[in-house]
């Protein structure tokens, strides 16, 4: 374009049909446009490089092609072109600088703890055509050099000797676009800035939208990441999986590209003050995870201060730099946390800890953490709380699991002991019952005895009588006497009558011994209770009496004549009466035996039965059988334990404490029926009996 317009310059200069001054003002226009178009195709350029963005730090390239085409255009004194995006969240500025110094790059310059940069932001903030210019000077430019320095800014070799600097800026949205210069612009130059405002808007534009992008696409990223470590966790089968799911945190932290050295879950144990960990530890191999328990938090003000903060619920940083740095890895390495040195020369680095109620996910990299970097810490420690609260569940599962295990072999233990022991139990109950059984039947027999004797005496002394009559006969039929000998005939016919009757009344005795001594069929037969009550009182008596001649006393009966037979089982019905009628003999004879000596009032001991037929609604009847004696009669504070197995009032080796408690068996349990006791100490007892008529 340049040759272009010389060469039309050269024709016009020959051209004689013009003047000077009409030259003049075409070599003017010409020029003019030759300018325009070159400012043009500047922008153009910065436009197509805008267009072509992909990501929100490909400003710094738009950057370097401004810097270029500003050049093109004059801007010998430009120093260079930046492009700033404030973030009033954290009171930064994300600068994006380039220079052909060799000064280019990107910095976070944290400007609300200077007040010239703090002014600077304020201004292209609420600037209301959007340009500011800002100059600084001598001791100003100092500080605000230093400042920057201090607080991210990008080193400057040339600002340290500077007098003066100017900054020309325009506002786009959150942010600004300018140059800096040594020395002021002039007016057409700063037109060409303002013509290239609108390129820069669109710049803007387009960085709003790759950011927005590239954001999306990274919480997608970090999503993706947690969403794998929550899967993990629920995977979890057993609590020695922990191991893998913190691996899967630290393998999820790495593909973010945060630029960790290092990082590690710290469990903490308040008691004791001290943590589990579990850390990367990058090797040669890769990195694997190194595990280490009951490390002090004592051994660093590093690990102090994450504790106390642990102990508030609150995120801690910390920067360890310097002699610091040094000792806190000696530290370390004095432990079982064999952590290797990661310093080099006189690095300095950052470590920050998310922390959750069991302990906290801390990291460490040589450059300080930015919010976003803390927010996805913090984002993965929330999730790992998930992680090791399922551990925790898990592991309380598998104790569970091991307890019952446990309690299931000693409740096998104990049922095998307790199958022995009631064998055993049912071996010696066999045998008690049995015992019970032999004494009941010792009673009986004591009492069969007497009372067998006498019609045994009968018998004896009616056949002795026969004899003698049957030799006095045969005298008289000898002698002719036939009328003699019929009478004694008749004599001797009525005395074996007699011993027919009472040597049934023998073989009854005795019929009733044997039925009552052998074991029940548990059948039940229709039988007179009245009958059955009569004969065992009795017997009982005679059992006593055969024991002590002298032992006297008053038997009452009173029978219900109209309640017939009952559908019971005898023999074990028998036991019942045979067993209360002989702990009311007993009561009534130590009653006796502790009878006071001569001068009181004497005792007549008495024992009495009685049978008694009641209604029942709507056309039921029920048997009561009564035993009442006014014998020492049973203390109150036993009476609730009269029905257990082996409890007796009897002196030992006088009773096996079974009698009440099978006849509660055997009236309840067999036959349907209730016995009860009603007593007053020293006074009487009674045990009423009742079976249901058809049981």
């Amino acid at each position: 374009m340049r040759s272009d317009l010389q060469g039309i310059l050269a024709i016009i200069d020959k051209t004689n049909s013009l003047s000077d001054a009409e030259k003049s003002r075409i070599v003017t226009w010409l020029e003019l446009s030759d300018r325009e178009l070159k400012i043009e195709g500047s922008l153009e350029k910065v436009r197509t490089v805008v267009m072509n963005m992909r990501k929100p730090d490909d400003l710094l390239g738009i950057c370097g092609v401004f810097f270029a085409e500003l050049q093109n255009l004059g801007f010998t004194d430009i120093r260079d072109i930046q492009i700033v995006i404030t973030n009033d969240d954290n009171g930064s500025l994300r600068n994006y600088q380039f220079s052909d110094n060799g000064l280019a790059g990107i910095a976070e310059v944290f400007y609300k703890g200077h007040p010239m940069t703090s002014d600077f932001v304020s201004k292209i903030q609420s600037s209301v055509d959007g340009f500011v210019q800002i100059g600084f000077s001598g001791k100003e430019l100092a500080e605000w050099r230093n400042y920057r320095l201090k607080n991210g800014g990008l080193p400057d070799p040339g600002l340290d000797k500077a007098e003066s600097r100017y900054y020309y800026w325009y506002s786009i949205g959150t942010g600004a676009i300018g140059i800096s210069t040594f020395k002021s612009i002039d007016d057409a130059q700063m037109k060409i800035l303002e013509r290239s405002r609108n390129v820069f808007a669109l710049a803007y534009r387009r960085y709003i939208d790759v950011a927005l992008a590239e954001a999306q696409a990274k919480a997608a990223k970090i999503e993706a990441a947690l969403e794998r470590v929550r899967s993990r966790a629920m995977s979890m089968q057993k609590s020695e999986d922990l191991a893998d799911a913190v691996g899967i945190v630290f393998e999820e932290l790495d593909t973010l590209n945060m630029g960790t050295l290092r990082c590690g879950i710290s469990i903490i144990n308040k008691e004791k003050h001290t943590t589990n960990i579990w850390s990367t530890i990058k090797s040669e191999k890769g990195t694997v995870v190194q595990v280490t328990g009951d490390e002090s938090m004592d051994i660093h003000p590093l690990l102090q201060g994450a504790y106390s903060a642990w102990f508030k619920q609150e995120d801690y940083s910390y920067l360890l730099q310097g002699d610091d740095l040094k000792r806190f890895y000696k530290a370390l390495g004095n432990t079982n946390f064999k952590l290797p040195d990661t310093t080099h020369g006189d690095t300095q680095q950052y470590m920050y800890v998310a922390h959750f109620p069991a302990g906290g996910l801390y990291t460490f990299r040589e450059t300080e953490f930015t919010g976003e970097a803390k927010m996805i810490i913090k984002r993965f420690a929330d999730v790992f709380n998930l992680t090791y609260t399922r551990f925790n569940d898990l592991k309380q599962a598998e104790q569970l699991a091991q307890q019952a295990q446990t309690d299931l072999e000693n409740l096998k233990k104990e049922k095998k002991r307790t199958d022995e022991a009631l064998t055993e139990l049912k071996a010696t109950q066999s045998q008690l019952i049995h015992a019970e059984k032999m004494a009941s039947l010792g009673e009986l027999t004591a009492g069969i005895a007497h009372e067998i004797q006498n019609p045994l005496n009968f018998v004896n002394n009616f056949s002795e009588v026969n004899t003698e009559l049957i030799d006095e006969m045969r005298t008289e039929l000898e002698n002719g006497n036939s009328n003699e000998a019929m009478i004694i005939a008749g004599d001797i016919k009525e005395n074996e009558q007699k011993i027919n009757h009472h040597g049934k009344r023998a073989d009854s005795i005795v019929k009733g011994m044997l039925h009552h001594s052998r074991s029940s069929t548990g059948i039940k037969e229709l039988a007179d209770i009245n009958a059955l009550a009569d004969e065992y009182f009795r017997l009982s008596y005679h059992g006593l009496r055969a024991r002590d001649s002298s032992f006297n006393i008053t038997m009452n009966t009173d029978f219900d004549e109209n309640i017939g037979k009952i559908n019971i089982i005898p023999q074990d019905i028998g036991r019942v009466l045979l067993n209360l009628f002989t702990n009311a003999f007993y009561s009534v004879s130590e009653k006796k035996r502790l009878q006071p000596a001569a001068g009181t009032p004497q005792y007549e001991p008495s024992v009495s039965v009685s049978t008694k037929k009641i209604a029942v609604k709507p056309d039921g009847y029920r048997v009561e059988i009564r035993v009442k004696d006014n014998g020492m009669g049973i203390p109150q504070k036993v009476m609730d334990k009269i029905f257990q197995p082996f409890f007796t009032t009897k002196p030992t080796g006088q009773g096996t404490g079974l009698g009440l408690s099978l006849s509660y068996d055997i009236i309840t349990m067999e036959h349907g029926g209730t016995i009860t006791a009603i007593t007053k100490e020293n006074e009487y007892a009674e045990f009423i009996i009742e079976l249901p008529a058809l049981c």
